[in-house]
């Protein structure tokens, strides 16, 4: 593997930042005009999961701060899943290690797709599926990583909004209707309790009483990317230096889901022996479902669209 210095660096991801969003196929020379080796320049490999596991790119303790301040910016160029991989990646690419070449070589504007839980259907934030998506090519404890960073974006307030933070990263930038920088008392918090998109707004427009297209929104989930960006580096660190533990709080585990697995867990069963549906998730369950015991009668509004209430 070569050995690149910051400034080599640097002038790869300058040349594949100014790509177009969304582009996502890039020709070998490319590749080739940057200096970086083609073949096995990525080291993920092409062969499912053992290649991957061979393959894995080295991990350097970065600033999360840096990278905080970076993804802030970058939301507003591609969105949440962009904003927090790219601010990851590019900062691993200045570092002058033996694989900053293979960070700088990946498209970054790949992951554009992420933004409103996967081009607008409210699935998982691109948040962390973007912290997922890195972590998953770095030889790090990787289930750890991404069980930490998910459950802190389930059960944490967000987003943070202390002045030392928003004042690393820039923020706010947006405004009211009035033309005031929407603060961190306009902006408000609110716990998703998910790690899906819609469920994360949804909470916190019903907290913060602004609509979804207003640039409070905007300027709300830049922020969150950057606390996200700024938490996986944070996690990343502490897994690098052997340090990696789960605040009780943010407990790996949903123990709101006990009473739902007992019954509700994934088995082997087959039809003489089915019981009840099988369920796989580290997910809270009553996040979007009710105990049994509070299943009640339709809500009043359900003969009425949806769009009624809640429209765009």
């Amino acid at each position: 593997m070569m050995n690149v210095n910051r400034r080599e660096a640097m002038g790869k991801i300058v040349g594949f930042a100014g790509m177009a969003a969304g582009a996502a196929v890039m020709s070998q020379s490319v590749f080739a005009a940057d200096g970086c080796p083609i073949d096995g320049a990525i080291g993920v490999g092409s062969d499912g999961g053992a290649d991957l596991g061979a393959n894995l790119l080295t991990y350097v303790e970065l600033d999360p701060f840096a990278v905080a301040k970076r993804a802030y910016a970058a939301y507003g160029r591609g969105g949440c899943m962009y904003g927090v991989f790219d601010a990851i990646v590019k900062e691993l690419a200045i570092q002058g290690h033996d694989d900053a070449c293979n960070f700088a070589a990946i498209p970054t504007n790949i992951t554009v797709y992420g933004g409103g839980g996967v081009k607008g259907w409210g699935s998982i934030c691109g948040c962390v599926n973007a912290a997922a998506m890195i972590v998953n090519i770095l030889d790090v404890e990787q289930t750890a990583v991404i069980d930490a960073m998910n459950r802190y974006y389930e059960k944490t307030p967000m987003p943070r909004g202390d002045d030392n933070f928003l004042t690393k990263i820039g923020a706010p930038t947006r405004r009211d209707d009035a033309g005031a920088l929407l603060t961190a008392d306009k902006i408000s918090q609110s716990t998703a309790h998910s790690i899906l998109c819609h469920t994360s707004v949804t909470n916190w427009s019903a907290a913060s009483q602004f609509g979804g297209h207003h640039d409070a929104k905007a300027e709300r989930c830049a922020q969150v990317t950057a606390e996200v960006a700024f938490k996986t580096v944070e996690f990343l660190n502490l897994s690098l230096n052997g340090e990696l533990t789960i605040d009780p709080e943010l407990e790996r585990y949903a123990k709101n889901n006990d009473e739902c697995v007992s019954c509700h867990t994934g088995t082997t069963r087959e039809p003489g022996a089915y019981i009840g549906s099988d369920v796989n998730s580290k997910m809270e369950c009553q996040t979007c479902h009710a105990p049994h015991d509070e299943i009640g009668a339709i809500p009043h509004h359900a003969e009425e669209s949806c769009s009624t209430c809640h429209p765009k």
